[in-house]
């Protein structure tokens, strides 16, 4: 989560949001750890597991690019540092109007 939270800060205030979505966990819980851990990324529940189930998620965590309109451009899972270098470029691509 700690790089989450710096991948958040370095793209803030550019075309580009991050939100947590958690899966099966209660609201009270999602709370004591956002606070716990200095996270200021939105973080969202998904207490039944509904939204998880529309993307196919099986496992977590997993990660999903999705674009303005709402397409689904990228997906990880598994554990990843989003706050290097190599991330850090593919996003500012992403972000970057192209023409």
């Amino acid at each position: 989560m700690p790089s989450l939270e710096n991948l958040h800060q370095q793209f803030k205030g550019k075309s580009f949001v991050l939100l947590g979505i958690n899966l099966k966990e209660k609201k009270d819980t999602v709370l004591r750890h956002t606070r716990k851990n200095g996270l200021s990324f939105t973080n969202l529940l998904d207490e039944d597991g509904q939204v998880s189930a529309l993307y196919g998620v099986s496992s977590t965590p997993v990660k999903f690019l999705i674009d303005p309109g709402g397409n689904l451009i990228g997906a990880a899972m598994g554990y990843r540092e989003w706050d290097r270098d190599e991330m850090k470029s593919l996003i500012e691509l992403l972000i970057t109007p192209q023409g």
